[in-house]
């Protein structure tokens, strides 16, 4: 496991408590994990019997990462939905002006997809695989025994998340459907959008408490355009997955604005927190394996090569004899 990662996870959760307290947010209905817990554990013990087994080796890993995720994602809501409590202005015109500029019309987007029975099929069902596919990196990379990009994607999801919640309570908006009807639809539910109740009753003054399921509170920027972009980043060394993947995730990227009721500017957002986090979380991931002496050959080869171009040759260094 990535300290990194590790410490990135903790602080979110720490920021959770902190901001739940402070702002009276309680959760009362978040998963129990502790079955997922007693299977590490588990796993941890059939180690202990059966040592030097690789597949065993490797389920461990993929066990912890798993954990890792789940337990990060659980700060997380707690997070934002404490942090939607500060209850700053919302910029659903900033947005709306946003997508405009950029010539986007999202209304007529929206009743395009309304239109096409098949298609929206398509783009509801690569919108629900979000959870899939934040897991997919884990099991993947653990059984790959690509030990160095696991570290990189459990860190770089870990501040991805962190930087959505953030920004979402700085800027937080209601969502493109907050001011419609959506019985002028015919078959988009908008499964995925911003639960409206719920953010107007944290903005609300007064104690709150969440007796009902959490959902995506945060609308800019969107973190479903994050994975889109995070998990394909991240399994780029694995072709067949990688094929499968950038067709699921186009349909995402299409489906969050429907499904998820986002302004396309959540997108754009969403894309470039992903890109950001993975070549923050790469270079510091590197940087430490460099200074703890557990990089590999070849990092070692291409770091010396740098430090040795990076000074001047000595005096008389060079010269023809």
């Amino acid at each position: 496991m990535c300290h990194r990662a590790l410490a990135v996870s903790v602080g979110l959760g720490v920021t959770g408590l902190i901001a739940s307290t402070a702002l009276q947010c309680r959760l009362a209905s978040l998963p129990n994990v502790l079955p997922l817990i007693g299977g590490v554990v588990a796993i941890d013990l059939i180690r202990l019997v059966v040592p030097q087994m690789r597949f065993v080796d490797r389920l461990t890993a993929a066990s912890y990462g798993l954990l890792y995720l789940i337990v990060t994602c659980l700060f997380a809501v707690l997070a934002a939905y404490a942090m939607q409590r500060m209850a700053f202005p919302l910029r659903d015109a900033l947005f709306t002006q946003a997508d405009r500029a950029l010539g986007l019309d999202w209304l007529a987007y929206a009743h395009w997809v309304d239109g096409h029975v098949g298609l929206q099929r398509v783009l509801h069902f690569s919108y629900d695989t979000i959870q899939w596919q934040i897991m997919l990196p884990v099991v993947v990379l653990a059984f790959a025994n690509r030990v160095e990009a696991l570290r990189i994607y459990l860190l770089a999801f870990a501040l991805a998340l962190s930087v959505t919640i953030v920004i979402s309570a700085l800027l937080p908006a209601a969502g493109p459907i907050a001011a419609l009807d959506r019985s002028s639809f015919e078959i988009l539910r908008f499964t995925g959008a911003t639960p409206i109740d719920h953010l107007m009753k944290l903005r609300a003054a007064g104690a709150y408490v969440l007796l009902e399921a959490p959902g995506g509170i945060a609308t800019f920027p969107s973190f479903h355009a994050t994975v889109a972009i995070l998990t394909p980043l991240t399994l780029r060394r694995h072709p067949r997955i990688l094929v499968v993947l950038l067709v699921l995730d186009a349909a995402m990227l299409a489906a969050t604005v429907t499904e998820g009721a986002h302004y396309f500017v959540d997108l754009a957002a969403g894309i470039a927190i992903a890109v950001l986090a993975h070549v923050v979380a790469r270079a510091i991931v590197r940087r430490s394996a460099l200074d703890d002496g557990t990089a590999g050959d070849a990092q070692r080869i291409r770091a010396m090569s740098r430090a040795c171009v990076s000074y001047p040759p000595l005096e008389g260094e060079g010269r023809e004899r």
